[in-house]
């Protein structure tokens, strides 16, 4: 078996929640202990992670050329972009993509185990989990990478591996993990988790106090403690009637679920995770104090796109940069699409590039999955815009609008305006 298909082997092998995260020790107590699972389990969090991969999964990506100054797609379209892994059909693009965002904001790094045919092109890129890569520098700075492979190891080079990282800093080699980085705040969101788990799972009260008259031993207290708590302690038992004898009297604390302020802890999480994020709370269905108007959150998305969005597809489309042959040839997502809010905005964009001579009637009638007739294919401009005329030019203009406002069409009403 090859390195290669020994770190393959490797890198699909079960992690136990105990093996994640090995490196790090920060926790808030015992039973909170930051991993990779436990803070997906915090629903900001997964909300946080998951508008990400899917939004940049799902955007339309190509590989390209530029030419001259000017950007042709790239032929033939490389299969790796739609088909990574051949083997596995049910491993899609869209996967590869979705994986690579998750590794990201989870690991601060993603790897890439690519590869090739005899002619250098990439025909394989398989998702590695970033826990089980390793990485070092050798003597002269060239990086490598330790993947765990069953039992063992696997050594592999810069050019077997591409390597994105989210945030690092000096000579880091390894991104740094936003969920470690955050340990102490994730630490008290699942602590608080937690603990409205437990304040609930009782019956959401604090406890109290069983009076007896007279002396108990401790073996006494324990006996009523845990027959009063068998009867009354939890949800299915909550507000059930107590039959006390003996003079006993049951008290509870006077403490109110509005004093333990856990709806203010929840929110707090959430304006925590939106901000290391970088995320609008409005995406994470969080409403800020006063009313939000339709402008200021389609600002917000405008915003994130910016900030947001933007920064993190430049990161992949640069590490995917290096699955393409040539120097001029480059990978992008296209975010047009969520700049579409509406199908009248739409319209209109679409009437001002056709008017000015932007795009043609087909080049839009393409992006909208219309199929594109006839004559379509003209670029068109305002003839007001049109170099000074002669006589002539004028009056075959002239007939061209006549025709043009009698409905006949554009590529006939040039032919016989002689245009």
């Amino acid at each position: 078996m090859s390195i290669i298909r020994r770190a393959l082997s490797g890198s699909t092998r079960a992690i136990t929640p105990n093996q994640a995260f090995v490196t790090s020790t920060a926790w808030t107590n015992d039973s909170s202990r930051i991993t990779q699972s436990n803070a997906l389990g915090i629903a900001a969090v997964y909300a946080a992670v998951r508008l990400y991969a899917d939004t940049i999964a799902s955007l339309p990506v190509g590989a390209y050329v530029r030419v001259n100054g000017e950007r042709r797609p790239y032929y033939p379209r490389p299969t790796w972009l739609d088909n990574p892994v051949p083997q596995n059909p049910n491993f899609t693009g869209f996967d590869l993509r979705h994986r690579i965002v998750t590794s990201l904001l989870t690991d601060g790094n993603a790897f890439l185990l690519t590869i090739r045919d005899a002619r250098g092109e990439i025909t394989e890129v398989h998702a590695l989990d970033p826990r089980n890569v390793e990485v070092g520098l050798n003597p002269d700075r060239s990086p490598f990478y330790n993947i765990l492979a069953g039992t063992g190891t696997s050594r592999l080079t810069a050019d077997e591996i591409v390597h994105m990282t989210l945030f690092a800093t000096g000579d880091d080699q390894r991104g740094l993990s936003p969920i470690q980085h955050h340990a102490r705040t994730l630490g008290i969101a699942i602590a608080g988790e937690q603990f409205s788990e437990k304040f609930f799972s009782q019956g959401a009260t604090v406890g109290g106090v069983v009076e007896v008259p007279g002396e108990l031993t401790p073996e006494q207290a324990q006996e009523i403690r845990e027959g009063f708590a068998g009867r009354h302690e939890g949800v299915a038992k909550a507000h059930r009637v107590a039959v006390l004898s003996g003079g006993a009297k049951f008290e509870t604390l006077p403490i109110r679920v509005s004093e333990l302020a856990l709806i203010e802890q929840l929110g707090w999480t959430v304006e925590q995770v939106a901000r290391i994020y970088a995320v609008p709370l409005a995406l994470l269905s969080v409403s800020t104090p006063g009313a939000q108007s339709y402008a200021s959150v389609e600002a917000q998305l405008s915003a994130w796109l910016r900030t947001g969005l933007s920064p993190l597809m430049i990161r992949i489309e640069a590490g995917l940069q290096r699955l393409v042959i040539g120097d001029t040839t480059f990978i992008r997502f296209n975010p047009d699409a969520l700049l579409r809010p509406t199908t009248l905005e739409r319209y209109q964009a679409h009437a001002v590039s056709i008017s000015n001579g932007w795009a043609s009637p087909n080049d839009v009638r393409k992006l909208e999955d219309v199929p594109p007739y006839e004559g379509g294919d003209e670029y068109l401009r305002p003839l007001n815009l049109a170099p000074v005329a002669t006589a002539e030019t004028q009056a075959k203009a002239s007939l061209y609008a006549t025709l043009i406002d009698a409905g006949i069409d554009p590529a006939e009403a040039r032919r016989l305006s002689g245009l």
